[in-house]
């Protein structure tokens, strides 16, 4: 069969996402667990999104909007732009596959962080582009060094801000910089999954930038924030001439009629996304306060999951907690043996968390 499959299927690797509460409950015998491994809002999904969620499927019969037209025009309202500005997908991934198809061809450059999410590196591999890693810098993308590997080969830049799984950002301006030093033919991704918990006043949305730089795209996602993780919706924001490029690959039907139906009516619940954010912002603070007492070193983040560097075995750390009901994302996968990455919870789960690792260390 290996023989079947294109050469480049050879050096792939497969996503590793985090373990799933079932899996974890039937492998140690547990009747319940917390999961702090994916990020995943903690209060669930938008309350207006969900009600929209359970109308929408009386009419499961009927296919999906091909062209996502109420959910593009309302994200064109909330960034100022033009409907043809975006592009929805199943999930932020199927967009960065988009790109990869639409954009890039074998042999040409791809360049991305060293330790950030794996999906960039994943749909390089698929087109056969040829990958050109970035050492992070004080934890975060250095891009500086980014400018310094960009040349005439370059077809596609991937920046992950805030990065995961670190939870750092770099600022608008510094990626403002990095586009001006570009060349036009070469396509810059920005990665904002987790822009919406960002605290910090020098961050701002890259989506700002369209207007201006039109080989820029912008990708946000429904599943963190507002908790849509499971629907698969996410959007990417760009000039006209790039969706139109997106739009070619795209296969019809690619976001389900629910998914789209509750994203719209997510966008109408601010009230959620404040009570999101001030849930993050307790929580935080409160992880910091207590990995301190244990003596940890950790990054403050600007996301909604917190770094740790347990200067030991991750994979061991992460066996014990999940015998005690606990699931976290080891960093293994991310080229970070001896680190973890753990989603803010509610406070009660954080509290069995700190709880757990204090037994463990």
């Amino acid at each position: 069969m290996s023989q079947l499959a294109r050469d480049c299927l050879k050096n792939l690797s497969k996503y590793i996402p985090g373990k799933q509460e079932e899996d974890v409950k039937e492998e140690f015998g547990l009747s319940s667990v917390i999961k702090l491994a994916s990020n995943e809002n903690p209060l669930g999904p938008s309350p207006r999104a969900l009600r929209a969620a359970k109308k929408a499927l009386k009419e499961s019969s009927k296919y999906p909007d091909q062209h996502h037209v109420p959910l593009r025009s309302a994200l064109a309202v909330k960034f100022g732009l033009s409907p043809d500005n975006f592009v929805v997908g199943n999930g932020s991934d199927e967009i960065m596959l988009l790109i990869a198809q639409a954009f890039l061809s074998s042999g040409q450059e791809v360049i991305l962080s060293r330790n950030t999410f794996s999906v960039y590196e994943f749909v390089a591999k698929l087109m056969d582009g040829r990958l050109l890693h970035v050492d992070l810098k004080d934890h975060a993308c250095d891009i500086d060094g980014f400018i310094e590997k960009i040349n005439p080969k370059t077809k596609l830049v991937f920046l992950c801000n805030p990065n995961n799984p670190t939870g750092t950002i770099v600022a608008t301006g510094k990626i403002e910089n990095l586009l001006s030093k570009a060349s036009k033919d070469t396509v810059v991704v920005v990665d904002e999954a987790y822009g919406d918990y960002c605290e910090r006043e020098e961050f701002t949305s890259a989506a700002t930038l369209i207007g201006k730089y039109d080989n820029l795209i912008v990708l946000k996602t429904f599943s963190k924030i507002y908790g849509l993780a499971a629907l698969r919706v996410g959007y990417g924001v760009a000039s006209r001439k790039l969706i139109e490029c997106l739009n070619l690959v795209k296969m019809p039907f690619n976001v389900n009629r629910t998914g789209q139906i509750a994203a719209l009516a997510a966008l109408d619940d601010a009230e959620f996304v404040k009570k999101s954010i001030k849930n993050n912002s307790l929580g935080k603070k409160y992880l910091y306060k207590e990995l301190s007492k244990l003596g940890l070193s950790f990054l403050k983040t600007q996301a909604n999951f917190i770094y740790i560097d347990l200067k030991r075995s991750a994979e061991e750390v992460f066996v014990k907690l999940m015998q005690r009901g606990i699931i976290i994302r080891p960093l293994n996968s991310f080229g970070l043996p001896m680190a973890i990455r753990v989603t803010i919870g509610k406070p009660f789960q954080n509290k069995e968390f700190i709880k757990s690792l204090k037994e463990i260390l």
